[in-house]
């Protein structure tokens, strides 16, 4: 197997396992936890959990490696942040789909940083998978206007995408991972001082509940997750890198189905559909840099 097909596969199983996640991040939510602790649990776990893992690999790690890999992380923790602040004032499907507006700012951050245009391709299935996720997170209402949740959730996206580019534009030749422990520490530090700042009035019965979701975020959809799509995007563009987690979409609709969290309709299958297309096409030329 190639190095560009496993990479492939794993920012598909990165894909896979969050969407999985969205039914433990919903459990989460329900037990009262506020946002920002909830991601200041998952990231300190995920972090813990990686250096336990990985501590003799850790070890002698340079300044830059922590200053790329921190970077990444405060990256990361604001694009979750800006995310929930935005949904606590849109849909859950005005979220989905103005997040994943980021698989077509990806192409646009790398023309604007190495001053290449991309091939007109990517531009077009970013375009063509933009749309799969409209068709799977609209029913038919109006659900996306021009206000500050809107605005918020863009800007998360547009954080998102650079996340997506920093790591493979800056983390290509770093321990996946050094990388993958710094980025997760960096992200747990910032949110434990929102977490600070902010304060959470949980009662121990929210914590109770709430703490066993938080784990599974941990340490599968943060410290694997991380791990997989640091090691997967050394061998696959940032640009279809995109494309590819954007199957989360598909997965995390695939799970709501199966637990009757959501009804079949035909947005689905033809949303699904356009996802999946977009990823066959691109992966006919996967082994070609967009």
């Amino acid at each position: 197997m190639s190095d560009h097909r496993r990479g492939v596969l794993m920012l598909l199983a990165t894909a896979l396992i969050w969407g999985a996640g969205f039914v433990a991040a919903e459990y989460a939510l329900l037990s009262g936890l506020k946002p920002h602790t909830i991601m200041a649990l998952r990231f300190a776990i995920g972090a813990l959990a990686i250096g336990l893992i990985y501590h003799k690999r850790l070890r002698g790690t340079g300044l830059g490696v922590i200053k790329r890999g921190f970077s990444a992380g405060v990256l990361l923790f604001f694009a979750f942040y800006t995310q929930i602040l935005g949904q606590e004032l849109i849909s859950v499907s005005a979220t989905a789909f103005l997040t994943a507006t980021n698989v077509v700012m990806i192409p646009f951050i790398l023309w604007a940083l190495e001053r290449r245009r991309p091939a007109g391709r990517v531009f077009a299935l970013s375009a063509m998978t933009l749309t799969g996720v409209a068709f799977l997170s609209f029913q038919g209402e109006r659900a996306v206007g021009y206000g500050l949740g809107e605005f918020l959730v863009l800007l998360c996206a547009l954080l998102f995408a650079g996340h997506i580019v920093f790591l493979g534009r800056y983390c290509l030749l770093d321990d996946p991972a050094r990388i993958t422990f710094w980025q997760l520490a960096g992200a747990a530090v910032t949110a434990l001082l929102v977490l600070l700042f902010r304060g959470d009035p949980a009662t121990p019965a929210q914590w109770g509940q709430g703490i066993w979701p938080a784990v599974y975020l941990g340490l599968f959809s943060t410290c694997l997750c991380y791990y997989l799509q640091t090691c997967g995007q050394r061998h696959v563009p940032p640009a279809q890198a995109g494309i590819i987690m954007s199957m989360e979409a598909v997965f995390g609709t695939v799970f709501s189905l199966f637990l009757g969290l959501e009804t079949m309709r035909p947005g689905i299958a033809i949303g699904g559909g356009l996802i999946i297309l977009s990823l066959i096409l691109m992966e006919r030329r996967g082994a070609k840099r967009a």
